[in-house]
């Protein structure tokens, strides 16, 4: 899941703030590159201010100071349970696009 892509689907085409949020997801389980943090970084304290791009996002978001921490729980739930039931694990990727998808479906 690029930051940004040339060939853009219509899911971020209808939200683009999905791709942010989505990478954030991704940042709190452990799985964003560095690379594209630092891109996150640089382009939301340019447009946002601050010096903190999770804060930014928690910000404009109205999420929680303890989001990551609940998004690492269940990220750990969702491989625990995948393990028990002897499953493949979902993909972080899917994974952060489904938290993703619930929390703008609640906004709605």
């Amino acid at each position: 899941m690029g930051l940004l892509n040339d060939a853009i689907p219509e899911r971020y085409e209808k939200n683009p703030i999905l791709i942010v949020v989505e990478n954030f997801i991704l940042d709190a389980i452990g799985k964003l590159a560095p690379e594209k943090e630092q891109r996150l970084s640089e382009m939301l304290c340019r447009t946002f201010g601050g010096t903190d791009w999770r804060a930014t996002v928690r910000h404009q978001m109205d999420l929680p100071p303890e989001t990551a921490e609940q998004l690492q729980a269940e990220w750990q739930r969702s491989l625990a349970e995948s393990d028990a039931k002897q499953e493949d694990a979902i993909s972080p990727e899917d994974f952060a696009r489904a938290i993703a998808g619930a929390l703008f479906e609640g906004r709605g």
